[in-house]
């Protein structure tokens, strides 16, 4: 009778065992389905993005990755959505006191060489902040001397000095600096003299031709100006840039004799439309903490 009772015995110990066994050894799906470790792809099976499950921890790795973990399988895995964040550059990567940018507008003597009767020369000084808002600076001489080829008369005007200021923005901020895309606004102001010789007028039925000059005045003009333009590093530090420019007055003085058909640093009353060609040299500041620019890409 004890050697059935003990066998009985035995036997359920024996069954006990084993489903223990099992239960400590049964594998687990190490990439549950709907995780992010399919994500990293894109998205899961649903076409959305896949929900993580609750085993699943994030750990920050010392270069500023985010990881996944799940602590069931033992998987790891990189979070494909932090990855995407962090190839984004947030902010301005260049500092405030970027670089400081001087230039000279050859465009009106270019176009002198043409058959331009007006116009002289100007500089400017461009501050850079951030590579980002740039006030600008700039200081010319304008001069017009012109007889119209179906005129009688002859306009001129001396040379005169003129100043503009205002600011850039750059459009490609956290790009290369190297290669600009700008837009920007100036209030323009000049005070010059003017006036016109050997005018003439047709002779009536038994006269002869008159001539007459009308006395020099002086006019005083402040101007808005936008600009949309280009700027492109040819060598080292040296660049050239291209500029549209679109003029409008603000105020003028009133001129008894009629108002100045010239105005320094604007042009000719009669187009509102200007260009401007420029030779540039940057001198960068703070150059030590300017970051390698790749691809970065602009939020």
């Amino acid at each position: 009778m004890r050697t059935p009772l003990i066998i009985l015995i035995m036997a359920v110990a024996a069954i006990c065992s084993t489903s223990v066994a099992q239960r400590r050894i049964t594998p687990v799906n190490p990439t549950p389905t709907g995780t992010r470790h399919e994500a990293a792809n894109g998205k899961d099976q649903t076409g959305s993005e896949p929900a993580l499950p609750p085993s699943v921890i994030h750990y920050h790795s010392p270069d500023g990755k985010v990881i996944l973990i799940d602590t069931v399988a033992g998987t790891e895995y990189v979070d494909s959505a932090a990855l995407e964040e962090a190839g984004k550059t947030k902010g301005r990567i260049y500092p405030l006191m970027h670089a400081v940018t001087v230039g000279v507008n050859i465009w009106d003597p270019l176009m002198r060489c043409f058959g331009q009767h007006y116009g002289l020369a100007d500089a400017w000084v461009e501050l850079s902040l951030h590579n980002w808002i740039k006030p600008v600076f700039e200081f010319g001489l304008g001069a017009a001397d012109n007889t119209p080829s179906d005129g009688n008369f002859t306009y001129h005007s001396p040379a005169a000095p003129y100043f503009k200021i205002g600011a850039n923005y750059n459009f490609l901020y956290n790009s290369n600096p190297a290669y600009q895309f700008l837009a920007g606004l100036r209030y323009g102001f000049s005070s010059f003299k003017y006036d016109i010789q050997n005018a003439t007028v047709a002779p009536g039925y038994w006269d002869e031709p008159t001539t007459f000059n009308i006395p020099r005045q002086t006019s005083t003009v402040g101007y808005g100006e936008f600009m949309i333009g280009l700027k492109v590093q040819i060598y080292k530090n040296i660049s050239m840039g291209w500029n549209l420019k679109y003029h409008f007055i603000f105020h003028e003085s009133k001129a008894k004799y009629g108002q100045p058909w010239y105005i320094p640093g604007y042009g000719s009353r009669g187009s509102a439309i200007t260009g401007a060609f420029s030779i540039m040299y940057t001198l960068p500041l703070n150059q030590k903490s300017i970051p390698a620019v790749d691809n970065q890409v602009t939020e």
